[in-house]
């Protein structure tokens, strides 16, 4: 069997991907399983009813597909992947024994990334699907970075919107209740200002991990959608208030101890915090609630600092004031 060498090794040990094989031929399946059972998932079937049923189930990263095969055959499998919202951007490289022209632009017109003939050289089959799933790989590095903060390495603007939506959605389903807010570091330009804009991203990189695992143990998610602005959003159980986990956040940014000497010489990095709580519903939306959560947020910051406002929000949407601190 090929050999594979060590950026091969690198790639695959990256991610475990998983390669869907799909041919009548059982002799077919084995050769192809054993190119790459050592480094990948390999999940085999041998009709195309059980290959689309195994996609939908194993969310495969790539899938090479015969053509030729009794009752449905691989064109026909082909269309139905991508009319399908969560296959549709699968690559499929087609191995068949159909050598003319003609089927060969059927198959990449359909959507096909490849088309390789039967009889197969196993380096070559290899080879081409490495090169596919390098280019999974570099994909997604680059969703990877269009969708997290380089300098906290927290999720930012545009994955806030996906995930903030989708926790609301499925909070609404189920009537539960959750609480959005905005973070904001307290005379941050100052502390720029004064210790320069190294030593800032340093602050920031802190404030970010430490209110980071305070969320995760309340299963609530933070997001850098600014400067030194951080949105964020929990679900509120019977074993602990929005207050409690306000609170820890609060508290874990003052155990950091970081001295802050452009405002006076005793104070230390602080942050503010405003929040609304409610069961999301029909009649408000996030960016409403995110816009009150705002106004909290600015009404902390004129008065005390270093404090959160926090608010409900009744099933009529109406305001009912729940704690500051």
């Amino acid at each position: 069997m090929p050999q594979f060498n060590m950026e091969e090794r690198r790639r695959a040990n990256e991610q475990r991907y998983t390669i869907l094989c799909i041919d009548d031929e059982s002799v077919n399946l084995k050769v192809l399983a054993s190119i790459f059972k050592d480094h990948y998932n390999v999940v085999a079937c041998k009709s195309a009813k059980q290959g689309f049923q195994h996609a939908l189930q194993e969310n495969p990263d790539i899938i090479l597909l015969d053509i030729l095969m009794p009752e449905e055959d691989g064109f026909e499998l082909m269309i139905k992947l991508k009319l399908h919202p969560k296959l549709t951007n699968i690559p499929v490289i087609f191995i068949t024994g159909l050598q003319d022209v003609k089927n060969e632009e059927k198959g990449l017109k359909l959507g096909a990334c490849d088309y390789i003939q039967k009889p197969f050289n196993s380096s070559i089959v290899r080879a081409r699907v490495n090169t596919h799933l390098e280019i999974i790989r570099q994909r997604n590095l680059l969703k990877k970075f269009a969708l997290f903060d380089s300098l906290t390495e927290l999720p930012n603007r545009r994955k806030w919107l996906q995930d903030s939506t989708e926790s609301w959605l499925l909070a609404k389903q189920a009537q539960s209740t959750m609480v959005y807010g905005i973070i904001d570091v307290d005379h941050f330009k100052k502390y720029n200002d004064h210790y320069g804009h190294h030593q800032g991203d340093l602050v920031l990189r802190k404030i970010a991990n430490t209110i980071k695992r305070q969320l995760y143990d309340y299963h609530g998610a933070i997001f850098r959608c600014g400067g030194e602005e951080f949105y964020f959003y929990f679900p509120v159980s019977k074993s602990f208030t929005a207050s409690t986990v306000l609170s820890a956040c609060l508290n874990s940014i003052t155990e950091l101890a970081i001295p802050h000497h452009a405002v006076n010489n005793t104070y230390h990095v602080s942050v503010s915090i405003g929040a609304v709580q409610l069961i999301p519903n029909k009649n408000i939306s996030i960016e409403q609630v995110i816009q009150q959560a705002d106004e909290r947020l600015y009404s902390v910051k004129n008065d005390s600092r270093n404090a959160f406002s926090l608010l409900e929000l009744d099933l009529n949407n109406q305001k009912i004031p729940l704690d500051v601190s």
